[in-house]
């Protein structure tokens, strides 16, 4: 997990929260470097792709991520999300393999600007490589995204995404609900039978905490995975 201000209380401190706090995750996890940060301005290249956090002068000031290949700009976060901006310090990047295809995929991060826990609040950008040159893009939200949230389940090359939302149900209780997501060769889509045990549910608690919660009926359980099916297909897009 990142955090974008020392210091600042994680909303969970778990290394990977739906497996045991300090223990190695039962899986595969992707391995990415981390090719540019926030706010940094020198572009990464490899090959025909060079990637960038540009200064944008608009209405809106801050910088955006920019990818280039060949020099021609396929994509850039402010055209992606233009309503997004009132503040950006431009992304993090991950330039990896996430399809088991050879060809390096981009994940980007934009933080949203918000705080408490939602100062962990992202906007992901997922360029999937093809093999004829072009870039698929997916977007979805992120809670403190990174190569963390990817692993191998079924040891076939290919990651899938743990994803995880916030929900405070019925104004009493706070609860993760972490979702498995497959990625295919060119979008995402929620696939919970891929993982034994998801979706998870988990209780808020501020401290380490991987088990699933029993404070719910099976009919309050349902409901959650339900609003979180709705979050997932109107928050994310491809």
């Amino acid at each position: 997990m990142f955090s974008i201000f020392p210091g600042v209380l994680h909303g969970y401190p778990e290394s990977h929260p739906p497996f045991p706090a300090g223990k190695p995750v039962p899986y595969p996890a992707l391995q990415a470097d981390l090719v540019i940060d926030y706010g940094a301005g020198a572009p990464f290249e490899e090959g025909p792709i060079r990637i960038s956090n540009i200064p944008y002068w608009g209405k809106k000031k801050g910088r955006v991520t920019e990818v280039r290949v060949k020099g021609r700009r396929i994509f850039d976060t402010h055209t992606a999300h233009p309503d997004l901006f009132f503040i950006s310090l431009g992304g993090r990047v991950f330039y990896t393999d996430l399809t088991g295809d050879g060809l390096k995929d981009i994940l980007i991060y934009t933080w949203l600007g918000g705080n408490g826990l939602g100062a962990y609040d992202e906007m992901a950008d997922l360029l999937i490589a093809q093999a004829d040159g072009r870039f698929d893009h997916v977007t979805f939200m992120a809670f403190a995204g990174g190569p963390e949230d990817f692993i191998d389940v079924n040891h076939d090359g290919r990651y899938e995404m743990l994803w995880a939302q916030f929900h405070i149900f019925k104004g009493e209780h706070s609860y993760w609900v972490y979702r498995v997501v497959e990625i295919d060769d060119h979008g995402l889509q929620l696939n919970d039978q891929l993982l034994p045990g998801f979706p998870k549910i988990i209780w808020f608690t501020k401290k380490p905490n991987d088990k699933p919660t029993q404070r719910l009926t099976t009919a309050e359980r349902e409901d959650l995975i339900r609003q979180s099916t709705a979050a997932w297909q109107g928050e994310n897009s491809q």
